[in-house]
Protein backbone atom coordinates (compact mmCIF):
# COMPACT_ATOMS: atom_id res chain seq x y z
CA UNK A 1 0.00 0.00 0.00
CA UNK A 2 2.95 2.22 0.84
CA UNK A 3 4.51 1.20 -2.17
CA UNK A 4 1.40 2.64 -4.69
CA UNK A 5 0.92 5.62 -2.87
CA UNK A 6 4.64 6.76 -3.50
CA UNK A 7 4.35 5.73 -7.05
CA UNK A 8 1.31 7.92 -7.51
CA UNK A 9 3.12 10.71 -5.59
CA UNK A 10 5.99 11.16 -7.65
CA UNK A 11 4.17 12.10 -10.84
CA UNK A 12 2.28 14.63 -8.99
CA UNK A 13 5.24 16.37 -7.41
CA UNK A 14 7.61 16.01 -11.20
CA UNK A 15 4.07 17.94 -12.45
CA UNK A 16 4.44 20.64 -9.76
CA UNK A 17 8.51 21.09 -10.27
CA UNK A 18 7.38 21.62 -14.15
CA UNK A 19 4.34 24.50 -13.41
CA UNK A 20 6.93 25.96 -11.22
CA UNK A 21 9.67 26.06 -13.48
CA UNK A 22 7.65 27.46 -16.23
CA UNK A 23 6.16 30.15 -13.97
CA UNK A 24 9.22 31.39 -13.12
CA UNK A 25 10.48 31.47 -17.07
CA UNK A 26 7.20 33.26 -18.28
CA UNK A 27 7.75 36.37 -20.06
CA UNK A 28 6.15 38.41 -17.29
CA UNK A 29 8.15 37.02 -14.92
CA UNK A 30 10.41 40.04 -13.82
CA UNK A 31 13.52 37.42 -13.05
CA UNK A 32 13.29 36.65 -16.46
CA UNK A 33 13.07 39.95 -18.26
CA UNK A 34 16.45 41.04 -19.46
CA UNK A 35 17.32 45.15 -18.90
CA UNK A 36 16.05 47.45 -21.26
CA UNK A 37 17.23 51.11 -21.77
CA UNK A 38 14.87 54.07 -21.88
CA UNK A 39 14.18 55.52 -24.54
CA UNK A 40 15.11 59.31 -23.31
CA UNK A 41 18.48 60.72 -21.84
CA UNK A 42 18.35 62.37 -18.40
CA UNK A 43 20.14 65.48 -18.11
CA UNK A 44 22.34 65.95 -15.13
CA UNK A 45 22.90 70.16 -14.88
CA UNK A 46 26.35 70.28 -13.09
CA UNK A 47 28.83 67.92 -11.58
CA UNK A 48 26.78 66.18 -8.47
CA UNK A 49 27.16 62.91 -6.55
CA UNK A 50 25.25 60.52 -5.07
CA UNK A 51 27.18 59.18 -1.53
CA UNK A 52 30.45 57.99 -3.50
CA UNK A 53 29.36 57.46 -6.96
CA UNK A 54 30.29 60.40 -8.72
CA UNK A 55 28.32 61.88 -11.77
CA UNK A 56 29.85 64.12 -14.14
CA UNK A 57 27.38 66.73 -16.43
CA UNK A 58 25.78 65.77 -19.00
CA UNK A 59 23.37 63.22 -20.70
CA UNK A 60 22.83 59.73 -18.97
CA UNK A 61 20.67 56.77 -20.18
CA UNK A 62 19.08 54.64 -17.56
CA UNK A 63 18.88 51.05 -17.65
CA UNK A 64 15.55 49.22 -16.07
CA UNK A 65 17.30 46.09 -14.29
CA UNK A 66 13.40 44.51 -14.42
CA UNK A 67 11.31 46.41 -17.04
CA UNK A 68 8.20 44.53 -15.49
CA UNK A 69 9.02 46.07 -11.68
CA UNK A 70 9.85 49.33 -12.94
CA UNK A 71 9.19 51.56 -15.32
CA UNK A 72 11.29 54.29 -16.75
CA UNK A 73 9.16 57.32 -15.84
CA UNK A 74 9.82 55.97 -12.32
CA UNK A 75 13.25 55.52 -12.15
CA UNK A 76 13.98 59.06 -13.73
CA UNK A 77 11.96 60.23 -10.68
CA UNK A 78 13.79 58.03 -8.46
CA UNK A 79 17.47 59.09 -9.89
CA UNK A 80 16.47 62.57 -9.32
CA UNK A 81 15.21 62.03 -5.83
CA UNK A 82 18.44 60.09 -4.94
CA UNK A 83 20.42 63.07 -6.79
CA UNK A 84 18.73 65.77 -4.13
CA UNK A 85 20.01 63.31 -1.27
CA UNK A 86 21.78 64.54 0.98
CA UNK A 87 23.97 62.18 2.23
CA UNK A 88 24.16 59.46 0.08
CA UNK A 89 22.04 56.76 2.42
CA UNK A 90 19.00 56.32 0.55
CA UNK A 91 15.62 55.62 1.72
CA UNK A 92 15.15 51.93 2.40
CA UNK A 93 15.18 49.07 1.04
CA UNK A 94 16.86 51.23 -1.87
CA UNK A 95 21.05 51.74 -1.90
CA UNK A 96 23.79 52.71 -4.43
CA UNK A 97 26.31 50.52 -6.01
CA UNK A 98 28.97 53.70 -6.94
CA UNK A 99 31.52 51.03 -8.96
CA UNK A 100 28.46 49.66 -11.18
CA UNK A 101 26.71 52.94 -11.27
CA UNK A 102 23.37 50.60 -9.91
CA UNK A 103 20.43 51.69 -7.77
CA UNK A 104 18.91 48.86 -6.57
CA UNK A 105 15.89 47.51 -3.84
CA UNK A 106 15.55 44.41 -1.86
CA UNK A 107 18.06 41.44 -0.72
CA UNK A 108 18.87 40.01 -4.69
CA UNK A 109 19.05 43.89 -6.41
CA UNK A 110 17.20 42.08 -9.48
CA UNK A 111 14.93 45.42 -9.03
CA UNK A 112 16.31 48.78 -10.44
CA UNK A 113 18.50 50.84 -12.69
CA UNK A 114 21.96 51.42 -13.95
CA UNK A 115 22.91 54.92 -15.32
CA UNK A 116 25.66 55.78 -17.57
CA UNK A 117 26.97 58.38 -19.33
CA UNK A 118 25.25 58.90 -22.88
CA UNK A 119 28.15 61.20 -24.27
CA UNK A 120 26.96 63.81 -26.73
CA UNK A 121 24.32 61.34 -28.41
CA UNK A 122 21.60 61.83 -25.93
CA UNK A 123 17.98 62.54 -26.91
CA UNK A 124 16.89 64.39 -23.91
CA UNK A 125 13.12 64.22 -22.74
CA UNK A 126 14.06 61.93 -20.05
CA UNK A 127 13.99 64.02 -16.80
CA UNK A 128 16.75 66.57 -15.39
CA UNK A 129 18.32 67.69 -12.31
CA UNK A 130 18.86 70.08 -10.68
CA UNK A 131 16.93 73.01 -10.32
CA UNK A 132 18.71 76.10 -9.33
CA UNK A 133 22.23 76.29 -10.41
CA UNK A 134 25.63 75.09 -8.63
CA UNK A 135 28.44 77.97 -7.38
CA UNK A 136 31.84 76.80 -8.57
CA UNK A 137 34.13 76.35 -6.21
CA UNK A 138 33.28 74.28 -2.75
CA UNK A 139 32.89 75.24 0.57
CA UNK A 140 35.17 73.94 3.29
CA UNK A 141 33.89 72.95 6.19
CA UNK A 142 37.09 72.12 8.60
CA UNK A 143 35.76 70.21 11.49
CA UNK A 144 32.84 67.76 12.24
CA UNK A 145 29.53 70.31 13.18
CA UNK A 146 26.08 70.54 13.16
CA UNK A 147 22.70 72.50 12.81
CA UNK A 148 20.82 70.91 15.18
CA UNK A 149 20.90 67.55 14.76
CA UNK A 150 21.57 67.84 11.13
CA UNK A 151 25.30 66.85 11.04
CA UNK A 152 27.74 68.28 9.06
CA UNK A 153 30.94 65.99 8.44
CA UNK A 154 34.27 68.09 7.76
CA UNK A 155 35.53 68.38 4.18
CA UNK A 156 34.26 70.59 1.07
CA UNK A 157 30.68 70.95 -0.27
CA UNK A 158 28.99 72.31 -3.22
CA UNK A 159 26.47 75.06 -2.74
CA UNK A 160 23.38 74.86 -5.23
CA UNK A 161 21.05 78.15 -5.08
CA UNK A 162 17.63 76.89 -5.45
CA UNK A 163 16.23 80.70 -6.94
CA UNK A 164 18.60 82.10 -9.30
CA UNK A 165 18.96 85.73 -9.03
CA UNK A 166 17.51 85.75 -5.24
CA UNK A 167 20.52 84.47 -3.21
CA UNK A 168 24.16 85.29 -4.90
CA UNK A 169 26.40 82.99 -4.28
CA UNK A 170 29.14 85.19 -2.18
CA UNK A 171 25.90 85.60 0.22
CA UNK A 172 24.87 81.70 0.28
CA UNK A 173 28.39 81.09 1.51
CA UNK A 174 27.90 83.80 4.07
CA UNK A 175 24.54 82.04 5.34
CA UNK A 176 25.88 79.00 5.79
CA UNK A 177 28.64 79.98 7.81
CA UNK A 178 26.40 81.76 9.81
CA UNK A 179 23.93 78.97 10.54
CA UNK A 180 26.80 76.57 11.49
CA UNK A 181 27.53 79.16 14.31
CA UNK A 182 24.58 79.08 15.55
CA UNK A 183 24.50 77.97 19.20
CA UNK A 184 20.56 75.73 18.95
CA UNK A 185 19.89 74.85 15.63
CA UNK A 186 17.05 77.16 15.51
CA UNK A 187 17.66 79.23 12.18
CA UNK A 188 16.51 82.89 12.22
CA UNK A 189 12.81 83.46 10.46
CA UNK A 190 12.01 83.44 8.34
CA UNK A 191 14.87 80.30 7.53
CA UNK A 192 13.98 76.84 8.05
CA UNK A 193 15.86 73.38 7.19
CA UNK A 194 15.25 70.65 5.37
CA UNK A 195 17.77 68.03 6.63
CA UNK A 196 16.64 65.41 3.94
CA UNK A 197 17.82 67.39 1.13
CA UNK A 198 20.35 69.51 2.73
CA UNK A 199 18.57 72.87 1.80
CA UNK A 200 18.00 75.78 3.65
CA UNK A 201 14.84 77.47 2.58
CA UNK A 202 13.74 81.50 3.53
CA UNK A 203 10.29 81.07 3.85
CA UNK A 204 9.74 79.32 0.72
CA UNK A 205 10.96 76.24 -1.11
CA UNK A 206 11.84 78.45 -4.01
CA UNK A 207 14.08 80.82 -2.11
CA UNK A 208 17.52 79.65 -0.53
CA UNK A 209 20.39 77.19 -1.51
CA UNK A 210 21.19 73.18 -0.93
CA UNK A 211 24.63 72.11 0.44
CA UNK A 212 25.96 68.71 -0.22
CA UNK A 213 29.39 66.79 0.20
CA UNK A 214 31.44 66.97 -2.62
CA UNK A 215 33.37 63.66 -3.65
CA UNK A 216 34.52 64.45 -6.76
CA UNK A 217 37.53 65.94 -8.39
CA UNK A 218 38.66 69.54 -7.59
CA UNK A 219 36.25 71.92 -9.40
CA UNK A 220 38.27 73.51 -12.11
CA UNK A 221 37.85 76.61 -10.87
CA UNK A 222 40.08 75.78 -8.41
CA UNK A 223 39.05 77.95 -5.35
CA UNK A 224 36.68 77.80 -2.97
CA UNK A 225 33.79 79.64 -2.31
CA UNK A 226 34.11 79.71 2.03
CA UNK A 227 35.59 78.24 4.81
CA UNK A 228 34.02 77.43 8.23
CA UNK A 229 34.79 78.04 11.14
CA UNK A 230 36.20 81.43 11.53
CA UNK A 231 38.71 81.39 14.08
CA UNK A 232 40.48 78.11 15.71
CA UNK A 233 38.96 75.41 17.65
CA UNK A 234 40.24 74.17 20.86
CA UNK A 235 41.67 70.73 20.94
CA UNK A 236 39.85 69.90 24.81
CA UNK A 237 36.16 70.03 25.68
CA UNK A 238 35.06 71.89 28.25
CA UNK A 239 31.91 70.31 30.83
CA UNK A 240 29.35 71.92 31.94
CA UNK A 241 28.25 70.30 35.04
CA UNK A 242 24.72 71.50 35.97
CA UNK A 243 22.06 72.98 33.57
CA UNK A 244 23.09 76.93 33.47
CA UNK A 245 22.61 79.82 31.85
CA UNK A 246 24.42 83.23 31.25
CA UNK A 247 22.42 85.90 30.72
CA UNK A 248 19.63 84.57 28.51
CA UNK A 249 22.37 81.71 26.83
CA UNK A 250 20.83 78.49 27.97
CA UNK A 251 23.43 75.84 28.56
CA UNK A 252 22.48 72.31 29.37
CA UNK A 253 25.00 70.12 31.00
CA UNK A 254 27.38 68.05 29.40
CA UNK A 255 30.77 68.49 27.61
CA UNK A 256 30.85 72.28 25.16
CA UNK A 257 33.57 72.85 22.36
CA UNK A 258 35.10 76.19 22.38
CA UNK A 259 36.09 78.19 19.60
CA UNK A 260 38.62 80.86 19.61
CA UNK A 261 37.33 84.20 17.65
CA UNK A 262 39.38 86.80 16.09
CA UNK A 263 43.05 86.96 17.79
CA UNK A 264 43.92 87.81 21.00
CA UNK A 265 43.10 84.96 23.30
CA UNK A 266 44.65 81.43 24.55
CA UNK A 267 42.51 78.44 24.74
CA UNK A 268 43.26 78.23 27.79
CA UNK A 269 42.47 81.68 28.98
CA UNK A 270 38.73 81.33 26.79
CA UNK A 271 38.34 78.46 29.44
CA UNK A 272 39.01 80.65 32.23
CA UNK A 273 36.25 83.17 31.48
CA UNK A 274 33.94 80.51 30.53
CA UNK A 275 34.30 79.80 33.88
CA UNK A 276 33.79 82.75 35.79
CA UNK A 277 30.91 83.91 33.29
CA UNK A 278 29.27 80.71 34.30
CA UNK A 279 29.87 81.85 38.55
CA UNK A 280 28.42 84.91 37.94
CA UNK A 281 25.10 84.63 39.66
CA UNK A 282 23.21 87.12 37.54
CA UNK A 283 24.58 86.82 34.35
CA UNK A 284 25.91 90.37 33.80
CA UNK A 285 28.93 90.16 31.68
CA UNK A 286 32.11 92.50 33.15
CA UNK A 287 33.11 95.00 30.92
CA UNK A 288 33.89 95.35 27.92
CA UNK A 289 32.16 91.68 27.18
CA UNK A 290 29.45 91.46 25.25
CA UNK A 291 27.61 88.02 24.36
CA UNK A 292 25.49 87.08 21.00
CA UNK A 293 22.86 84.40 22.75
CA UNK A 294 21.81 83.49 18.88
CA UNK A 295 25.91 82.00 18.62
CA UNK A 296 26.92 81.83 21.91
CA UNK A 297 29.75 84.01 21.04
CA UNK A 298 31.68 86.18 24.33
CA UNK A 299 33.67 89.18 22.39
CA UNK A 300 35.45 91.76 24.48
CA UNK A 301 34.07 94.77 22.57
CA UNK A 302 32.96 94.96 18.86
CA UNK A 303 31.71 91.68 16.64
CA UNK A 304 35.61 92.11 15.61
CA UNK A 305 37.25 91.93 18.86
CA UNK A 306 38.96 88.97 20.35
CA UNK A 307 36.59 86.41 22.00
CA UNK A 308 35.55 82.35 22.04
CA UNK A 309 32.21 80.81 20.61
CA UNK A 310 30.94 77.66 22.66
CA UNK A 311 28.70 74.70 21.12
CA UNK A 312 28.08 71.32 22.94
CA UNK A 313 29.67 68.57 21.32
CA UNK A 314 28.96 65.39 20.06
Amino acid sequence: MVAAMRERTRPLLLAIAVLTAAALGAPGSASAQAPSTCPSTFEVLHDDTVGALYLPRGAYTITLLSPGALSCAEAADLFRQFLEDYDGRLPRPWVVDAQGAAFTRGANGSVGFLVASAGTGGGGGGGHHPTGAACPGTFRVLHNDYIGSFSIPKGNYRITLLGVGRISCSKASAYFARFLEDYDGVLPRPWFLDTETGSFLRGSRNVGFRIKKWVGPVHPSGGGSGVHPSGSRCPSTFRVLNNDRIGKLRLRKGPYRITLVNRGLSCGRASQLFTSFLRDYEGTLPRPWRLNVQTATFTRGGSRSAGFRVKPAR
